[in-house]
């Protein structure tokens, strides 16, 4: 009887273990002031789903997550991180016009996120790359450590109790932290302008305990990902520093290769830099090749081969899509007008920091080669809600060379048929309206000086 009472008392307290286990999906639900965009986006650990936002700004869906951890939710252009853990809910509302500053989590995982959308625009507002990269390098790991006290002392007022969610930040804290110090040579010899800086014997020693092969974290962590696509990219330019040979992409992908084994991480990493960095050069066969020969996810391969094809036809030599689109001066000019000079092509946008930065850069060329075979065209890839606006900085800035309006911003046929994923991009053309370069040298870079004088 003894025996019994055992069994049914085991019996009752697994039962009650059964009932409190908690549940397997999770409920987010969120109020966007201001909104335009469609849908919320959630994505992470091989997990996505896309939430339609209603009209009053709400949206609600319950996630089957496959895994806790740090996620990305897209609203719009923003995004931000955030932790999500199955059995736990989460409330978010935030101003659209005023992302970052507005962001409110409530719920069973308010305190974890309200601390991650502090962090994250503390980080925003009071981090300083042209300052932090510019310190010696002593300063820097000062610095590093002084923003590593302030986010600890954030992390106490918020006192979350949540071991899962601490043991996360701490592992992406040594990842945040690693990528800052692998970034920090190349960065320092960018700001400073020491183009031949190396950084002492001693700088990566913080890094020795760190496994750059953990396929598990690659899984797990954004932060650690975003590591290990540093890392390597590093460890390329270092042997592109001390060889001389400029075939970046290349050297990344071989290194990327060798050390990691066939499977997600690999892929992710090769094919993530080739949907950018997969150019219509010299290097395009071997580099299509180098991964083909990886053991690469087919549907990737499938959209990578795809890619390669199409920029295939556009290397040297081949004739240049064309196009035909309206002049800030009036009518329209196609490149058929510019037949029998060499054209420089600038595609670009007023939102786009990265293109104005370049406009300085562009004047200059545009003086130093005054009177020769050359025009500079200027295509704005600005969506037509910003047609004004494109009109009053061409206007403001004083641009110079031909300034074009695309027809359909990022779908127009001459983007499309560039297959430019990023701008600002910058092409050449010969005066027969033939290819010289898909992908040509920024004005910022001497390289299209170089280029230019061989050719005219």
């Amino acid at each position: 009887m003894k025996r019994l009472s055992l069994l049914l008392l085991s019996l009752s307290i697994f039962s009650c273990q059964q009932k409190e286990e908690k549940p397997d999906y999770s409920i987010i639900k969120g109020k966007v002031e201001n909104n335009t965009a469609e849908t919320a986006l959630i994505q992470g650990h091989d997990f996505e789903a896309r939430i339609p936002i209603s009209e009053d700004g709400t949206f609600t869906d319950t996630l089957r997550l496959k895994k806790d951890g740090l996620y990305q939710i897209f609203i719009g252009r923003e995004r931000t991180g955030v932790y999500l853990e199955k059995g736990q809910n989460l409330e978010l509302s935030l101003n659209a016009d005023e992302f970052d500053e507005t962001l409110k989590y409530s719920g069973d995982l308010g305190s974890s996120n309200n601390f991650l959308a502090e962090k994250y625009l503390w980080e925003e507002t009071n981090t300083d790359y042209k300052k932090l990269y510019s310190l010696s390098e002593e300063d820097f790991f000062k610095q590093l450590d002084s923003d590593q006290k302030r986010m600890d002392s954030l992390y106490a007022t918020h006192q979350i109790k949540n071991e899962m969610f601490d043991k996360m930040l701490k592992e992406d804290n040594i990842y945040s932290r690693a990528a800052l110090i692998e970034n920090y040579q190349d960065a320092h010899r960018y700001y400073s302008g020491v183009e031949d800086y190396q950084v002492g014997s001693d700088f990566y020693n913080d890094l020795k305990g760190i496994n750059y092969q953990d396929t598990l974290a690659f899984r797990n962590s954004m932060a650690y990902r975003s590591l290990l696509e540093i890392h390597y990219n590093r460890v390329a330019n270092d042997e592109t520093y001390e060889s001389g040979n400029d075939n970046h992409t290349l050297l990344y992908l071989k290194k990327v290769d060798s050390a990691l084994p066939d499977g997600f991480a690999k892929d992710n990493l090769m094919m993530g830099h080739l949907q950018f960095w997969l150019k219509p050069d010299e290097t395009l066969d071997e580099a299509y090749e180098i991964y083909k020969n990886s053991n690469p996810d087919p549907e990737n391969l499938a959209e990578l081969t795809q890619r390669y094809n199409q920029l295939k036809s556009l290397t040297a030599g081949n004739d240049s899509p064309t196009f035909d689109y309206e002049n800030f001066k009036g009518g329209t000019t196609s490149l058929a007008d510019l037949k029998g000079k060499y054209v420089y092509i600038d595609v670009w946008a007023t939102w786009c920091g990265p293109c104005l930065r370049e406009i300085p850069s562009l004047k200059e060329v545009e003086k130093d080669y005054s009177g020769k075979n050359i025009q500079i065209v200027s295509i704005s890839i600005d969506e037509e809600k910003d047609y004004d606006k494109w009109k009053q900085m061409v206007k403001d800035k004083s641009l110079g060379g031909m300034q074009l309006m695309a027809d359909n911003n990022w779908n127009s046929k001459f983007v499309k048929d560039y297959a430019i994923l990023g701008i600002p991009r910058f092409i050449l053309l010969d005066p027969k309206g033939q290819i010289v370069s898909a992908d040509a040298p920024r004005p910022s870079d001497p390289e299209l000086r170089k280029m230019l004088d061989a050719l005219l």
